[in-house]
């Protein structure tokens, strides 16, 4: 069960989608999910059930319930939750404990529930009220699932949950993220956005206030000085964010070294990616990160933030560098590390090819069903 599914993508969604994709290959997998209208399809052997969606008000106060007689028609051994905190999920497990308590309740939260720091004074006060909801409802689960080694402690210290309950399974990519594109591909990409001669730094996700992309836009008036032909690019969709950034770069007399291309498709994004020597992920949060490990696999060097999911995925000075958030010359000084410093560069990319092979769904799913099997 998820809020959102497929074809809409972010790091739940893919989770949730190439996770039940393999599960499928020898199970039947059902997905309930919101939608614009009632709706029932098959994708990739997966059996999705839409409900449609009667109101919402951002993002956890989503409200379909013709997804609880949905649920309610199948004999389920598991139904796994994505997510903490979404008021309809919640609704749905205290019904099927009720009526049918032999199902087992697993959970991959993603992260904690209105996971950043600061919210407006409402958004704080909404928070404060529903977490001892949260907590209620976790008593039913079977499984808390980990995407990174670091979760535990907040799983434990600010939602009761026994430590015994949280089992680790991470985030994955696909193998076509290893395949080769067509070098007439990677030169038309190259064309549409006039990078011939640019070193590239990517970034790959939405385009959202919290992922603090504006701290790569503040420092490259700096970087300009070491490779005047760098260019940033954005990979991802507008989430609110774009026009602060584009209006931070035209003050800072940058425009023309920041470059947003909006949501691409698959071949394009990996020819983006390509085309790129660093990625930066210079979020507030991220319980994972598999924009950036898609950047790894293609090659890329990496610098992200002190997140969960980057100090996981990250080795600081092996495979690429940690910084501190909102630290925009810890920042600048590891970036100039590995723009000047060639051989560095290289290695590190090496590095996280070949780190990021350890982390293909058709492996990590063996995980996942090994704590579906022992709940069963």
């Amino acid at each position: 069960m998820i809020t959102y599914f497929y074809p809409q993508t972010g790091g739940a969604e893919n989770n949730c989608y190439y996770l039940a994709k393999e599960l499928a290959k020898k199970h039947e997998v059902h997905v309930f999910c919101s939608g614009k209208e009632d709706s029932e399809e098959k994708i990739s052997g997966i059996r999705v059930h839409r409900s449609k969606e009667i109101f919402r008000f951002r993002y956890y106060m989503g409200f379909y319930p013709g997804i609880i007689d949905k649920l309610l028609k199948y004999d389920l051994d598991v139904l796994h939750l994505h997510g903490f905190g979404f008021i309809q999920h919640d609704i749905a497990v205290k019904k099927i404990k009720q009526v049918k308590p032999n199902t087992k309740i697993v959970c991959t939260p993603h992260g904690p529930f209105m996971a950043l720091d600061k919210y407006n004074p409402v958004a704080s006060l909404l928070k404060k009220m529903y977490m001892p909801i949260i907590k209620k409802s976790l008593k039913q689960y079977d499984a808390i699932i980990e995407v990174n080694p670091y979760q535990d402690d907040w799983i434990v210290r600010d939602y009761g949950v026994a430590k015994n309950k949280i089992k680790f399974v991470p985030n994955g990519i696909t193998n076509e993220l290893f395949s080769k594109v067509n070098r007439e591909e990677v030169k038309k990409v190259e064309k549409k956005y006039n990078l011939g001669g640019k070193f590239i730094l990517s970034y790959l996700g939405r385009i959202q206030k919290y992922k603090g992309l504006d701290q790569v836009i503040r420092i490259l008036p700096e970087l300009k000085k070491i490779n005047k032909d760098v260019l940033f690019i954005g990979i991802g969709k507008n989430a609110d964010d774009l026009d602060r950034l584009n209006k931070l770069a035209s003050e800072l007399k940058v425009g023309d070294n920041v470059l947003f291309t909006g949501q691409v498709d698959e071949k394009e994004k990996l020819a983006l990616l390509d085309l790129s020597e660093i990625f930066v992920f210079p979020s507030e949060w991220e319980a994972f990160g598999i924009g950036m490990l898609e950047a790894m696999a293609r090659g890329n060097a990496a610098v992200s933030s002190k997140t969960e999911g980057g100090k996981y995925l990250i080795k600081d000075g092996v495979n690429g560098f940690l910084f501190d958030y909102k630290n925009e010359k810890e920042l600048f000084d590891k970036l100039k590390k590995i723009v000047e410093n060639t051989k560095l560069r290289e290695k590190m990319q090496k590095e996280n090819v070949n780190k990021s092979k350890e982390f293909l769904w058709s492996k990590i799913v063996d995980k996942l069903e090994a704590v579906y099997n022992k709940l069963v």
